[in-house]
């Protein structure tokens, strides 16, 4: 047994040498292939660079996907890959077959320097061995340049019919070292594709390509502009704005229903929903970049503070008028008693006079004898409250007082016409409201 361990020892070992020298065989004969294929060849040239013509690149972008749009900061994240295409005719015929390159080892070719104009943070013009990058190259001399680029660019939004808005942002790529002189960016493609168009707040929909000339102070400079278009989401500015908002001002107008005088629980009430409207109009805004100009969510929900701020002016005028009326029947009360006893005889023989006067058959015994029975009576009446201490009041003198006011009614009807104003005025509002953002938003 020790006889054969030790044969297989040597065997395992001689497999293991032979491996690492196929190995190392395959990697230096790669290398060769590779420094014999870039052999006299300048990479700090750009093609066409004897000629005097300008490098003409052909760019397409392939958009992974969209992260959030931030309208705090104004910005937006894109995940794509950025791919160039360009002839260098002194990489033709010298391999019958397609080179694909990566990492450092792209350092061997003249690369195009990209970057983009309206990046914030971006990979873009990091080294190739950090990030996922490749170049094919044509045995007809045609080089795809291919890299992974992620790119947090500044998007200038349009925030005046917020939530009902439609935004579009762009990407802008142009060289950062060659003039349009030197170098011409075009793009390959008519359309983008998009892996993933779903979004927590937006749709995708569509984009547009574009091509300029930028001039600065250094010279002109070639560049190309992707410009993608979304939609914001209604969804979930409805469950969380628009219908608290509706339901606080629906119930702001349960005052109307309650007693005219309980004004503790109705602007207890009232400043509880203003409250709340204002607590939805500052959280909203929070999270929204300062502009000074008011958004449509703005007029909404200040639209809906007036509603619960005039309906809690309406239970104030409702009771001070309520009030006011109170005090003047309890004034009427008081003024009453402190009429003389004369005062009140001369009264009660006056009201029987009056009686006597307007009676529409004076020659009748019947009536007469009633009108001077009720004079007797009234005169009786107040001979005896007089021994009593007592005091009486002529009811058909002072009923019209001691009944409901004019301010009480008003009051009242105050009430009423406020239980229809206020919720037909609110529909109306709703529907400018939704049907104007609906047709410009």
């Amino acid at each position: 047994m020790k006889a054969v361990s030790k044969l297989v020892r040597p065997a395992n070992m001689h497999l293991k040498v032979l491996l690492l020298l196929v190995c190392c065989s395959w990697v230096s004969c790669e290398d060769d292939v590779i420094s014999k294929f870039f052999s006299g060849y300048d990479k700090a040239l750009r093609p066409g660079f004897e000629m005097r013509k300008p490098t003409t690149i052909l760019a397409e972008i392939y958009v992974e996907s969209f992260g959030n749009i931030e309208e705090a900061n104004m910005e937006y994240k894109v995940y794509s890959y950025f791919r160039q295409r360009w002839k260098d005719p002194r990489l033709a015929g010298k391999l019958n077959h397609t080179l694909v390159i990566k990492g450092s080892d792209i350092g061997n070719i003249w690369v195009p320097d990209p970057y983009c104009y309206n990046a914030r943070e971006s990979n873009m013009m990091m080294p190739d061995e950090e990030i996922h990058s490749s170049v094919s190259i044509q045995p007809t001399g045609d080089v795809l340049y291919s890299k992974g680029v992620t790119v947090l660019a500044s998007c200038n939004m349009d925030l005046h019919s917020f939530p009902h808005d439609s935004q579009k942002c762009f990407l802008k790529f142009g060289s950062y070292s060659y003039t349009s002189v030197d170098i011409t960016f075009q793009w390959n493609v008519t359309k983008v594709d998009i892996g993933t168009k779903q979004m927590a707040q937006f749709d995708y929909e569509g984009t547009e390509l574009s091509s300029d000339v930028e001039a600065f102070s250094v010279g002109t400079y070639s560049t190309i502009t992707v410009t993608f278009f979304f939609k914001r989401r209604l969804g979930y500015f409805l469950i969380q704005v628009y219908l608290p908002n509706v339901f606080v001002v629906l119930l702001s107008w349960i005052v109307f229903w309650m007693q005219k005088d309980d004004i503790g629980n109705r602007m207890a009430l009232g400043i509880t929903c203003i409250l709340t409207i204002m607590f939805l109009l500052g959280s909203l805004n929070g999270n929204l970049p300062k502009v000074s100009y008011p958004k449509a969510m703005d007029w909404y929900l200040l639209m809906s503070f007036v509603f619960v701020f005039l309906a809690l002016v309406e239970c104030i005028i409702v009771y001070v008028l309520n009030f006011s009326a109170i005090q003047d029947r309890e004034r009427i009360k008081c003024k009453v008693n402190e009429v003389p006893l004369s005062r009140k005889i001369s009264s009660s023989i006056k009201a029987v006079i009056g009686t006597k006067s307007s009676s529409k058959s004076p020659t009748r015994n019947g009536n007469k004898g009633k009108l001077i029975m009720g004079a007797d009576d009234d005169l009786e009446m107040v001979h005896r409250a007089n021994k009593t201490g007592k005091t009486v009041v002529d009811d058909g003198s002072i009923a019209g007082f001691i009944g409901t006011s004019k301010k009480e009614t008003a009051a009242g009807n105050i009430d009423k016409a406020s239980r229809a104003l206020f919720p037909l005025s609110f529909v109306i509002l709703n529907v400018v409201y939704w049907v104007y953002f609906s047709l410009t938003g």
